[in-house]
């Protein structure tokens, strides 16, 4: 069975939607995997709030395999759907880096992530999907945002 152009357009964006939440779901278990064994290894009392060299860790992996991801021969949909992780990464990051901050401050600086996202997507002229994938993540993150959702 051959599909028509359209269905392969909603294929990719159901597989980018769902491997962006197994993805988010992924990164979130990691980053509790790293923060207790740094917390551990530094035998950190349990009441102690965890260290930043935690987060630091879990960026560096991530970052590590959006290297290996990006340089790969695999197609677009899996590379624009594993984009999704590093993005929310980004702005989670971001939203716990300056938790305490005005509103405004936090969205501002996410916009300017996604900002500069789209810009690199346009200067190398890459797929639809890869801009699908930004603004699902983007919409996402404004959601958590705006709904107060804690993480």
């Amino acid at each position: 069975m051959k599909l028509k152009p359209w269905q392969k357009s909603l294929l990719s964006m159901i597989i980018i939607i769902i491997g962006g939440f197994i993805l988010f779901n992924f990164a979130f278990i990691l980053t509790a995997l790293v923060v207790r064994a740094t917390m551990f290894i530094i035998r950190a009392p349990e009441n102690m709030p965890p260290p930043y060299i935690g987060r630091y860790i879990t960026v560096i992996l991530i970052l590590i395999m959006s290297y290996i991801v990006f340089r790969s021969r695999l197609n677009d949909t899996i590379k624009a759907t594993y984009l999704t992780m590093p993005l929310m990464v980004a702005l989670v990051m971001i939203g716990l880096s300056l938790y305490g901050k005005p509103q405004w401050v936090i969205y501002g600086t996410g916009a300017l992530v996604i900002f500069a996202v789209t810009f690199y997507l346009y200067k190398k002229k890459l797929s639809w999907l890869y801009y699908f994938s930004t603004f699902y993540v983007a919409i996402l993150g404004l959601y958590i945002m705006i709904s107060g959702m804690e993480i």
